[in-house]
């Protein structure tokens, strides 16, 4: 065997096993990955991970918009559809601290999380003290306690009502008033009222009153440590140190699922959905898959919230639950809270009443849904569950309704009507970015590089060799073939002559 066909075959055997090398490092790469992933992840005092969770170093934004009412005296005298515009944003740069913390033996940690806003000028259109219509909020939580009770006491309170000089179902707010609340003469004068029928008012009134610089409760989840494992990370275990809400009619609608919605279990498939759990709207959702993206130069998975989240009950039989009262289910896109706002009509919904029913959106002037602007967004990274972008938007608004009895509701229609919609939006800065490409993605390149290089090679190689050995044994056919042909001419040349010394003879 010549020196050269010993190469071809040396090169041959070492592509093969280049190959085949390269291939069994996939896996081998893979499980490695996977395996610093499940040691990074639980959360542990001194952690990367733990003071990422304690301190998130992204900056949260909180924007609201509101819709002021152009039209007030028509819909009260005139029973016209409400027309509003909407102004903002007004930005406020949110702020989140733990404390309380408490770790468990069954791989659980408890904790409060107090969340505290500064008002952001530069991002806002309009200082704080920026007043707009819109609905008294008091007045018809105070009518909607009273809507089933005897006709003279709904007389009496509306008598009441006119006398405290705070009768108007429209008025005018600034978006620190309606935000973080007001003295409110009205829940004053009823407050002693209400509490002889059960019900409790205080005395001032806003939509995230005593939000600012307090907490939600008592969160406790699970850390990812070995005792139940990474696939349980930061979904919650008891809210309040209840498993169940207490909120809704069937336990399926009252469960607790998921997680805060800052981060999910790792190692996430497209075929998932993701819960998320939320006191603003007293329930849990989920988000699913929709496609790809690259964010900063990270590859990740964007989830959306579908519609059949807030599917009404005859479409969706799994919202049953959330009918309030039994039974009285509203149309697809809204939901009633009003179980866990004190009795306040309050209903929400995407904003502008995205995904909605067409008669709740055809219900007010200025309506203007879009997905790309209206939709909460997730966008995660599917190997760690960190969350890189997320957008929760939220509409809150009020159900008003003709109540017996009452003058400002005598003449208006039935309508959901918009009172603000924010955006409570998280996104990865630059910093944080490339310190995560730096940590998890340089390594994966790498990782790839090698596996995938040497497959590369191989294959190189192994293509190399055995076209050379091709080559090799067809040019030693054609040499075979040109050394059989002048024997056979030999042969043929010699039968004329023979035959001619036949003849002769």
């Amino acid at each position: 065997m010549s020196r050269s066909i010993k190469c071809s075959v040396f090169f041959l055997v070492l592509g093969s096993v280049l190959i085949i090398l390269g291939c069994v490092l996939i896996p081998v790469f893979h499980n490695m990955i996977h395996d610093e992933i499940k040691t990074q992840i639980p959360l542990k005092v001194g952690s990367k991970s733990y003071n990422a969770w304690l301190d998130p170093p992204v900056p949260i934004y909180f924007q609201v918009w509101v819709f002021d009412l152009v039209n007030p005296l028509e819909v009260t005298q005139q029973g016209a559809t409400p027309a509003v515009i909407q102004k903002g944003p007004y930005s406020y740069r949110e702020h989140r601290q733990k404390v309380n913390i408490t770790f468990f033996d069954n791989g659980t940690v408890a904790y409060r999380e107090k969340r505290s806003f500064t008002f952001d000028r530069e991002m806002s259109v309009g200082p704080e003290n920026d007043t707009f219509t819109t609905v008294n909020l008091p007045m018809i939580t105070i009518a909607e306690l009273i809507r089933f009770e005897y006709g003279w006491l709904q007389e009496f309170v509306d008598a009441l009502l006119e006398a405290a000089g705070d009768a108007e179902l429209f008025l005018e707010l600034s978006i620190a008033d309606i935000l973080w609340g007001y003295e409110d003469a009205l829940l004053k004068t009823v407050k002693g009222i209400a509490e002889k029928f059960n019900h409790t008012l205080p005395d001032e009134f806003g939509l995230f009153y005593n939000t600012n610089g307090s907490d939600d409760g008592v969160y406790t989840i699970f850390t990812g440590s070995d005792v139940q494992g990474v696939e349980k990370f930061n979904l919650i275990d008891k809210w309040n140190s209840k498993t169940s809400l207490g909120y809704w009619n069937t336990a399926l609608c009252d469960m607790i699922n998921g997680t805060d919605g800052t981060m999910f279990p790792p190692f996430i498939e497209k075929s998932e959905k993701l819960f998320i759990f939320s006191t603003d709207i007293c329930r849990s959702i989920y988000a699913t898959y929709e496609s790809e993206i690259k964010l900063k130069g990270i590859d990740l998975y964007h989830f959306t919230v579908p519609p059949r989240v807030f599917e009404t009950a005859s479409l969706n039989e799994n919202n049953a639950g959330f009918c309030s009262p039994a039974g009285n289910c509203l149309p697809s896109g809204v939901l009633n809270i009003s179980v866990c706002k004190s009795g306040a009509p309050v209903v929400i919904s995407n904003p502008h009443f995205l995904q909605a029913d067409k008669k709740v959106i055809d219900g007010v002037i200025g309506m203007h849904p879009n997905k790309e602007e209206h939709q909460t967004v997730l966008d995660v990274d599917p190997l760690t569950g960190v969350v890189m972008n997320a957008q929760k938007k939220l509409q809150l608004n009020a159900y008003l309704q003709k109540v017996n009895n009452f003058k400002s509701t005598e003449n208006i229609k039935d309508v959901f009507f918009p009172i603000m919609w924010l955006n409570e939006s998280a996104l990865i800065d630059d910093k944080s970015a490339n310190e995560y490409k730096s940590s998890l993605m340089t390594p994966i390149k790498i990782t790839q590089a090698v596996q995938y290089g040497l497959i590369v090679i191989g294959a190189f190689l192994f293509i190399c060799a055995l076209a050379f050995l091709i080559k090799h044994k067809m040019a030693h056919k054609k040499a075979d073939v040109l050394v059989d042909i002048p024997n056979e001419r030999l042969t043929n040349d010699r039968l004329p002559t023979e035959r001619t010394n036949l003849i002769q003879s």
